[in-house]
């Protein structure tokens, strides 16, 4: 059994697959720990896989961006002017990873008297080495809540302007992710959360990287919309109560971007190429127009204002209380048919939409899919599909998706050093040995297999492996081979749980 649980802009929607699948919606103002309390009545949360995607904290944080003040502590060490991306300290480890300039906790301790809510630290090549980072961070936690403190090297890969800006959305979101964990675990236990790639993480690689939560809500609905239709190829909508959500799926993936841009700052975030427009099911009705805003729920469901929920009413559906909605209609329009225009003003968009990209299928989802899909589809002159259980696809996509990690590893068999995600272990070959450049791949895959499985994936789930990134070189000193230094970055690719496969 798996639970997947999706908290969107305006509703949180929830799916437990077993032997079938039963799903539930809440409002957003009953609170994450209302539905993993209802959803105890079904499950025992503590004993089953429960998955969480939000987008919330996030979409919350980039709304304050700039009141979150953040101290930036930057090691980059000689070279090019860091000083415009914050403070920059004392310290350096080379290309290499080694460590060859000490940091000053003098100078350290001064720069913390700065005002700030949290802390990125960030030296520039942590990601071979991040002794530098922890050294930083043992004095800063002094001065600082653990919580609200973020290290470059989790982000991983080489890229330090761009680590940088990522390190510090990390650094903003840290504190709201650690207190949501615990909200979630003090019913669930060990969890996982759902990334903005389609891929899952346990709770403990997500506090140290809360950024790769970006986006995760459209791409639950894409891998959802997959595994409830097989289709491979289509655009996928979702109507939800705040904004309708696009994205495209290719050969049974969500389309992905790489390096999003946050605030005029491009970061190592990779997520999946969506884009909405700001209409949705309680989109407000004012002066007989369709306003790109949400107010309040329907009236239909006991909300205060009139909104698109409520005009599709007023047109003889049946959503809700929809008495309330006519109710409220005859005194807004001199004939309720009337309401028709506002239904139409949304289908015009959302075909719009679905017409900016070559799609020639549409899979609808959302509470409202089934009203407004086929009329969307037939505007935008395209098939559609309308999967089961639409009303709270990304929340089966969710709880049908598998454990996805990225592993940068280095390997320097001069000096006999192996370095994962900036922690160095014991390598796996010996000083001054020579290997093939398969070998390297091999150790690299092996480890990111061995951490996905320390987690409960499953044998066959850390199979398919990618390998993003590699080079290696041999070092001649003298005349003399004296080992080999190699860098590989390799991905255990998102995707469905290989066993939810068959439960369809």
């Amino acid at each position: 059994m798996a639970i997947g649980i999706d908290v969107g802009g305006t509703n949180t929607d929830a799916a437990i697959i077993g032997k079938e699948i039963v799903t539930v919606k809440i409002p957003n103002e009953e609170g994450i720990g209302s539905i993993l309390k209802k959803l105890s009545e079904y499950a025992d949360l503590k004993k089953e896989k429960v998955v969480v995607s939000t987008s919330i904290p996030l979409n919350l944080i980039l709304s304050r961006f700039d009141e979150y003040k953040t101290l930036t502590l930057l090691i980059p060490g000689p070279g090019l002017n860091y000083s415009k991306m914050g403070k920059v300290i004392q310290g350096f480890v080379n290309h290499r990873g080694d460590v060859v300039e000490e940091i000053d906790e003098g100078e350290i301790k001064n720069a913390i008297k700065e005002k700030a809510d949290n802390v990125a630290i960030a030296s520039k090549f942590s990601v071979r080495n991040a002794e530098l980072e922890y050294r930083v961070y043992e004095i800063v936690k002094e001065y600082f809540d653990e919580k609200t403190i973020s290290l470059s090297h989790n982000v991983g890969m080489i890229n330090f302007p761009q680590r940088v800006n990522t390190t510090v959305v990390n650094a903003k979101l840290s504190k709201t992710i650690y207190e949501l964990t615990d909200l979630i675990k003090s019913y669930a236990g060990d969890f996982f959360y759902y990334k903005g790639d389609g891929g899952i993480i346990p709770y403990q690689i997500a506090l140290k990287n809360p950024s790769e939560l970006y986006n995760s809500s459209p791409a639950a609905v894409a891998v959802g919309a997959y595994f409830l239709t097989r289709e491979k190829d289509a655009l996928v909508l979702d109507i939800g109560g705040t904004t309708t959500d696009f994205v495209i799926l290719e050969n049974g993936k969500p389309k992905i971007v790489e390096n999003i841009e946050i605030m005029g700052r491009k970061t190592l975030i990779r997520c999946v190429d969506s884009f909405s427009i700001p209409f949705g099911g309680d989109s407000v009705v004012e002066d007989g127009k369709l306003k790109p805003y949400r107010e309040d729920k329907a009236l239909a469901f006991g909300g205060s204002k009139f909104t698109l929920t409520d005009a599709l009413n007023c047109v003889g559906y049946e959503i809700g209380d929809y008495k309330a909605s006519k109710n409220a209609g005859k005194e807004i329009f001199e004939d309720l048919r009337d309401a028709e225009s506002i239904v139409e003003s949304y289908i015009e968009m959302a075909s719009n939409a679905v017409k900016s990209v070559d799609a020639d299928r549409i899979i609808g989802t959302g509470y409202l899919a089934k009203i407004l899909t086929p009329s969307i589809a037939k505007k935008a002159r395209v098939s559609y599909i309308i999967p089961s259980h639409s009303e709270a696809v990304n929340a089966v996509g969710v709880a049908v998706s598998k454990i996805s990690l990225t592993l940068y590893a280095r390997f320097d068999t001069e000096i006999g050093r192996a370095t994962f995600n900036g922690v160095v272990e014991k390598s796996p070959f010996s000083q001054g040995s020579l290997p093939d450049d398969s070998e390297f791949i091999v150790e690299a895959v092996n480890k990111a297999r061995e951490i996905a499985l320390s987690y409960g994936a499953l044998e066959e789930e850390v199979e398919d492996v990618r390998v993003i990134y590699f080079n290696a070189y041999t070092v001649v000193r003298g005349g003399i081979k004296r080992g080999k230094i190699a860098d590989v970055i390799v991905q255990i690719e998102p995707g469905i749980s290989y066993g939810m496969m068959g439960q369809i």
